[in-house]
């Protein structure tokens, strides 16, 4: 049987000591120490005359470290990864000029009368282009190696998201599915229906197309990887209006401009779950009971927000059951990143759950 790549992943030391954060501190160091020793041991010693001897070789060595980490933590995140590939190619051409013109004049400028070995003087006397493209050659394996090695960080990284995605994935579908088809859930809607026929057939048709729409989304739409944000909000009033047709003295209202959010996509059942979490935990036989969502775009961020009251004596078990804030929160970071914000406020007589994606 072949072997989980997930698995792999977290049990190979040598792929963890190149991603993961922990081990970031000894990349480093190992990275600093062997281009240490590689200019200790390449060096032509007593190119120049005393302390300059000394002074070529940490130069050289200061300029290649700058180059390596500006192209690994600046250039690389902010162009390269974000598609902006001309303008990375420019900005490290950009940076590469200007180590070669700092290499340039330290060394045919300031430290020239200091040089004794005939190579090195030979090698000045060559014209400004070929030493500058020698120069360069010599930048180049560096700049590719760190462009390797954030590549292969992200490739690895993400492999481990859409791994741990996945299992999130199912566990969180088969967590859904147990907490939003539950049977006493079906059975009070169909015992409701069914006194409706006699009492009320129109509104319990109305009922019973509900009821369909909210079993159609759940079997259908929940494997999409994608729906759009306009239907999330069609079932959820859907599923509110059924929750009203189970409780006394319940409201609810989903406000929203349809034009502001035309075209949204978003993954499914997020909006779901929050809502779940809302009628859950706002169960109450003794008194009146709301749910108000706010759902709107604003500058280049979805903002949903949902208010819910709080029961005169809440259920300390309740807290323990359904999927919760904590999975949905987890499953946030595999898809959206650092992209998203999820704040709970808890006041005396409501709770405030606010959801901002980047769209």
């Amino acid at each position: 049987m072949d072997e989980n790549p997930y698995i792999f992943l977290k049990n190979n030391l040598f792929l963890q000591f190149l991603i993961a954060d922990r081990y970031r501190i000894y990349r480093h160091i190992t990275a600093c120490v062997s281009l240490l020793l590689f200019f200790l041991t390449t060096k032509e010693w007593g190119a120049y005359k005393g302390f300059v001897d000394h002074l070529d070789w940490i130069e050289r060595c200061m300029i290649i470290t700058l180059a390596f980490y500006l192209n690994l933590y600046v250039l690389i995140p902010r162009f390269l990864f974000r598609g902006k590939f001309v303008t990375y190619v420019f900005s490290l051409v950009g940076v590469l000029l200007i180590c070669q013109v700092i290499t340039y004049y330290l060394n045919t400028v300031v430290w020239r009368e200091y040089v004794i070995s005939e190579d090195l003087k030979k090698a000045m006397a060559l014209p400004i282009p070929t030493l500058f493209i020698f120069s360069l050659l010599s930048l180049l394996p560096f700049i590719m190696l760190s462009t390797l090695i954030k590549i292969f960080q992200l490739w690895i990284k993400n492999t481990e998201k859409m791994q741990e995605l996945e299992q999130q994935a199912t566990k969180s579908e088969l967590q859904a599915l147990r907490s939003q088809i539950q049977p006493h859930f079906l059975f009070n809607m169909l015992n409701s229906i069914n006194t409706l026929l006699y009492i009320d057939p129109e509104k319990a048709s109305y009922t019973l197309t509900k009821l369909s729409d909210f079993l159609r989304h759940l079997l259908y739409q929940s494997h999409e990887e994608r729906v759009f944000l306009s239907s999330e909000l069609r079932f959820l009033s859907d599923f509110l209006s059924l929750e009203a047709m189970r409780r006394d003295d319940f409201t609810y209202e989903i406000t929203y401009n349809e034009k502001n959010i035309q075209g949204i996509q978003l993954p499914p059942n997020i909006l779901l779950i929050l809502t779940e979490n809302a009628v859950k935990h706002s169960i109450d036989t003794l008194a009146p009971t709301y749910i108000y969502m706010k759902c709107e775009q604003k500058e280049g961020w979805l903002h949903f927000s949902v208010y819910n009251s709080v029961p005169l004596q809440p259920n300390p078990q309740q807290k323990f059951s359904g999927i919760g804030l904590t999975n949905l929160r987890r499953r946030l970071e595999l898809l959206y990143d650092d992209r998203f914000k999820l704040l709970q406020e808890a006041l005396p007589k409501e709770y405030i759950v606010t959801l901002a994606l980047q769209l």
